[in-house]
């Protein structure tokens, strides 16, 4: 047996005993009407009109000042013409996300979703500022980064514990932590889902590493560099929206902070510019 298929097998084991939730019908049809030569906008309208809460969501998430729209659309045939396919797809699928384990029951969660929301568009935000990033990318894998924290949530009791001692360890991997205690990390989980999920291979293996800082700082296969930018770019959201919120240094940051600056090029005093800007963004956004 091959070495792939070894880890194709562990990775089943993860999947069935921590309940990963399967890809939505809902995008499954969505992405094969996109990758069509013609996709048929109709079609589209139609699969997100059919869910009325997704509806009522997407038109307000495009309404956000983080989409600066001159005029508030008011259809989902408005709201497709703006976002364009690409960028409606990456949306409806955060906003899947959210749906879904709002339907498991995660009735706590609402702090999470918000946070993650928050440094989504910092990270987006962020990415604008820098030559050579991707703002869509970056959204989605803001995002998407912290997905595996609710599934193993629903999973073990004591995770929440669990996880919040790890995120204030200065010396030890969060993962790392979180392996002990239950055999596998919400990083791991998390790309299990996004490739489930079927998003991009960048996006997934990022969501995997986004917690082995040290790849940052070599070329290496694990984490193509688009994948090390996403992680690099998302801590940095983190410490701005810490900083808007008067919060000392996170444990994280402390650990990969100065990694990631130096990953993209990035001097202090350049960072503390970005930090202002951000702060100004967050501002317009509160």
């Amino acid at each position: 047996m091959s070495e792939q298929e070894l880890l194709n097998q562990e990775m089943e084991k993860v999947i069935n005993s921590v309940g990963i939730p399967p890809r939505p019908t809902m995008l499954i049809e969505l992405d094969a009407e996109i990758k069509k030569d013609e996709p048929s906008y109709r079609k589209i309208e139609q699969m997100v009109s059919s869910d009325v809460g997704l509806s009522a969501t997407l038109l307000k998430t495009v309404n956000s000042p983080f989409f600066g729209l001159r005029s508030k659309a008011t259809t989902i045939s408005q709201a497709v013409s703006v976002l364009g396919l690409s960028t409606l797809a990456r949306t409806i699928t955060g906003l899947k996300l959210r749906q879904v384990f709002a339907k498991a029951g995660q009735v706590d969660m609402e702090n999470f979703w918000d946070v993650s929301a928050k440094v989504a568009m910092m990270t987006s935000h962020i990415a604008e500022q820098l030559p050579g990033m991707n703002r869509d990318e970056a959204y989605t894998f803001g995002l998407f980064q912290n997905c595996g924290i609710p599934i193993l949530m629903q999973r073990f009791p004591d995770y929440k514990k669990t996880f919040g001692l790890a995120e204030r360890s200065m010396d030890r991997k969060l993962t790392e932590i979180e392996d002990e205690r239950y055999h596998t990390n919400h990083a791991t989980v998390g790309y299990l889902l996004a490739k489930n999920w079927n998003l991009p291979n960048t996006l997934s293996s990022a969501i995997r590493f986004h917690h082995e800082y040290d790849l940052l700082a070599e070329s290496q296969s694990l984490l193509p560099v688009e994948g090390q930018h996403l992680v690099a770019l998302a801590l940095l959201a983190e410490r701005a929206i810490q900083l808007h919120s008067g919060l000392p240094d996170s444990a994280e940051w402390h650990k990969g902070g100065q990694i990631a600056l130096q990953h993209l090029g990035l001097s202090t005093g350049e960072f503390g510019e970005i930090v202002e800007d951000a702060m100004a963004f967050l501002e317009r956004k509160d």
